[in-house]
């Protein structure tokens, strides 16, 4: 194996690293969020702050192989994928605290809140994150490319969600409900927000494997245009 190779292979397990630090934290997400147990979900911030190293240390080894080993052609895309990937799946990272935070102060206070399909939101967003990341380390491109249809799954969940939550604040609610739902909604929005930042983990997946970016939002934004 050439130096090159070696350190390519360095980087992609150091991306599987910080890849395993956010599922860690899906997982208390989405475990918390079935088991109604909400004071579990303030612990994800915790994680986050450990995986801060893995992803400082993920960003000096792109920079070192950058620096010192003039990669070209598909091993630089590599890099340049993953230094993509990276920043997508930092962003998740960045949020999933917050999620959870307000689902942990919110959730408890609304007898009506066991309702809303949140459970179905957070598991369809991690689904579609796997599949995209799944899509990224195996350079499966057709994987990719069709990611639209698991995309469309999240939209549908989301939409309800929101809907269920007009339809709570359509009441009367005292403020402190009133309140909770707003919250509610915005976490439920940063999921979706997180389900776009999947895609382009797989966008990403696309760039690495044939050096063009396939865009999905904006094939699918056009051709729903008339």
């Amino acid at each position: 194996m050439s130096l090159i190779e070696t350190e390519i292979a360095k980087l992609r397990a150091r991306a599987y690293q910080v890849v395993n630090q956010v599922r860690l934290q899906w997982s208390l997400l989405e475990e918390g969020v079935r088991m109604k147990d909400w004071p579990r979900l303030l612990e994800i911030e915790r994680l986050r702050e450990d995986a801060l190293e893995e992803d400082m240390r993920l960003d000096r080894r792109c920079a070192r192989i950058l620096a010192l080993h003039q990669p070209v052609a598909s091993d630089l895309r590599f890099v340049l994928a993953t230094l993509r990937m990276h920043f997508y799946l930092d962003e998740i990272g960045e949020r999933l605290p917050a999620v959870g935070r307000r689902l942990a102060q919110s959730m408890p206070n609304l007898s009506a809140s066991q309702d809303i399909p949140i459970e179905r939101l957070v598991s369809s967003v991690r689904r579609l994150l796997e599949s995209c990341l799944e899509a990224f380390f195996q350079s499966d491109t057709d994987k990719a490319k069709s990611i639209d249809r698991e995309d469309e799954l999240v939209d549908r969940t989301y939409e309800e969600c929101m809907r269920y939550i007009v339809r709570a604040l359509s009441l009367p609610l005292s403020e402190k409900e009133a309140t909770a739902w707003l919250e509610i909604a915005i976490a439920t929005k940063t999921l979706e927000k997180i389900a776009d930042y999947a895609i382009d983990i797989a966008d990403a997946s696309i760039y690495y494997a044939e050096g063009v970016y396939y865009w999905h939002r904006f094939v699918r934004r056009s051709s729903s245009e008339p």
